[in-house]
């Protein structure tokens, strides 16, 4: 398809590609030879840069099929995630990192291409070596255990050396699974990759739905004057400081009879119980004394009476936030408040229908989740796939049965334990593996290019 046939590796050159039979000239290109070992996925390659029309693709790959046969090995397209699973059968990229260029490929959020960035750059691949070489060390002592089963001395140093190791790496496992921690702590890695979740809740025909809409730039939700409007979950999807954030307009809490209208107070109350952080909207006639906005103090009677609740049967739960909407409807002014009330809370005010309040809004939301998240954000993340917690979650099973047996007993167990402890960090990165359907897994979510 060009004329070359000498080729300076790593030198991006510029040449006509011509049909290998009708010599049609098909594009003017950038080509690029890397040797084995200086490429991607390690084997020689010959990069083609085209112009990006489809017509010029197409016909370039039908060419590439039209020449087979002037080729030693026959051409075929590349299977979905080939180049990457060579790179790694090549030794040039573990699984983390494999999985980490996955999820940049698929990265929707900024969060989710900070994760999958960090997850890449070896830091990651690094943290399971580390572990698996700690585990490998309390092996050793074990095994040594072993071998002089006879000196109670070197015993018991041993086995206590072993027994706090293992024991710390389980305190450290156990907290980077979120291991009896709430759901309701959401880690850094899980809010990037599922998202978080914001109920507005309150009254009926208080503005939520017309928030919800303003908040997401479209009419995602149904705006009615009368009350009960809304009576299922309605969702709509918003990038906060980098994070995908789901908002929920839920139906409105009041008495009725409607059964209709109760099965979906039921579903609010339950949508706000699991929210990330729940607002509760409200308007200015709803207070005897206005609150100023920001943070400021209520009373629990004024809790009550707004309906305030986070979960089921937790009737005095405050909200994570306070909006108070209608405000230029307000026939009083906002009045500062003593801490004696009690309740800290935050308040903002707003005009939805005028579209006032919005952009602070907005900003707050930001400068919630950037506070929630900034620690861990910089940390070098463990599990940033199902794969990982799945496997985690057995190594720790592992190290329980190692810490379970008795000191100087049952040796062979307690070396069986930390054995296969280590065989499942292994996995993890792709030293050891014990099926190869894992890899076809991982590399079948790829696509063609990769």
């Amino acid at each position: 398809m060009t004329t070359r046939r000498e080729w300076v590796p790593r030198q991006l050159v510029r040449r006509r590609l011509r049909h290998p039979c009708t010599r049609e000239v098909l594009d003017d290109a950038l080509l690029a030879y890397f040797p084995p070992g200086q490429s991607f996925s390690g084997d020689a390659t010959l990069e083609l840069h085209l112009h990006g029309g489809p017509a010029v693709v197409r016909d370039v790959l039908a060419a590439l099929s039209d020449a087979r046969a002037l080729f030693d090995t026959p051409l075929r397209p590349a299977a979905p995630g080939e180049f990457t699973r060579r790179a790694f059968e090549h030794g040039r990229m573990d699984l983390t990192a494999c999985e980490a260029l996955d999820a940049l490929l698929h990265a929707e959020t900024s969060s989710q291409r900070r994760l999958a960035q960090q997850a890449g750059d070896g830091r990651q691949a690094r943290l399971y070596d580390t572990l698996r070489t700690q585990l490998l060390h309390s092996m050793a002592s074990i095994e040594a255990m072993l071998d002089f089963a006879e000196e109670d001395d070197v015993d018991t140093h041993l086995w206590e050396s072993a027994q706090a190791q293992v024991r710390e790496m389980r305190a450290y496992l156990a907290k980077q699974l979120q291991l009896g921690v709430p759901t309701a702590q959401r880690s850094f890695t899980d809010a990037a990759m599922q998202g978080l979740r914001v109920a507005l809740y309150g009254q009926p025909n208080v503005g939520k739905s017309s928030l919800l809409n303003q908040l997401a730039r479209r009419d995602a939700a149904i705006v009615s004057a009368h009350p009960g409007t809304t009576r299922d979950i309605v969702e709509a999807s918003i990038e906060v400081a980098g994070f995908r954030v789901t908002l929920a307009d839920t139906a409105g809490l009041r008495e009725t009879h409607d059964e209709v209208e109760q099965l979906g107070m039921q579903r609010t109350r339950s949508y706000v119980a699991a929210a990330d952080l729940a607002v509760l909207v409200c308007t200015p006639d709803d207070w005897a004394t206005l609150p100023p906005a920001g943070p400021t103090w209520i009373t629990a009677q004024e809790a009550a009476q707004l309906g305030v609740r986070r979960a089921q049967g937790a009737w005095d739960a405050l909200p994570d936030l306070i909006l108070i909407n209608k405000m230029d409807t307000a026939r009083q002014e906002p009045r500062p408040r003593p801490a004696t009330l009690g309740h800290a809370c935050y308040v903002w005010h707003a005009s939805v229908a005028h579209e006032q309040g919005i952009d602070r809004i907005l900003e707050d939301l930001g400068a919630w989740v950037t506070q929630r998240f900034a620690t861990e954000a910089r940390e070098t993340p463990l599990v940033t796939q199902a794969r990982h917690r799945h496997l985690l979650l057995d190594v720790v099973a592992c190290l329980d049965t190692f810490l379970a047996v008795p000191s100087g007993t049952e040796m062979v167990v307690a070396a069986e334990a930390l054995r296969r402890a280590a065989q499942l960090l292994g996995e993890v990165t792709g030293h050891t593996l014990s099926s190869h359907d894992v890899l076809g897994d991982i590399f079948a979510r790829f696509c063609i290019g990769k």
